[in-house]
């Protein structure tokens, strides 16, 4: 038996109209279609053959047949100088400039601590 809310009384009442689930008692099975993948090969080698045609040690950008640019020096030193174990934080290793940087930052986190603090010690302590 199926039900349904009533309109007048706002209950639920047994269903007159539905005769017939909503849903299939006996679903079909679906029919299984196998759609081959078709590559457009006119673009596309494998990294072997680009690879080899690339003189065997140029890495190539993923999905593509194209090898990688040069890296620029400047940043094959920043590179050196950012691997380097030199027992330095990573956030200071860019030179004194981040030094100075992480100095300002620091005084301005305290600075906004003791802000905090004197917010909350004046709401808290009423007016003479």
């Amino acid at each position: 038996m199926y039900h349904q809310l009533s309109r007048a009384t706002g209950r639920l009442v047994a269903a007159t109209n539905l005769q017939a689930p909503l849903f299939p008692v006996a679903p079909i099975a679906l029919q299984r279609v196998e759609v081959p993948v078709v590559y457009n090969t006119t673009h596309m080698s494998t990294v072997a053959e680009a690879a080899c045609s690339a003189g065997g040690k140029k890495r190539l950008v993923p999905g593509t047949n194209i090898p990688y640019p040069p890296v620029p020096e400047n940043i094959r030193s920043k590179q050196a100088q950012f691997q380097k174990e030199n027992d330095v934080p990573v956030f200071l290793k860019g030179g004194p400039l981040d030094a100075v940087l992480y100095r300002l930052t620091l005084a301005l986190c305290l600075l906004g601590i003791v802000g905090f603090g004197h917010t909350i010690y004046t709401h808290a302590v009423k007016k003479n």
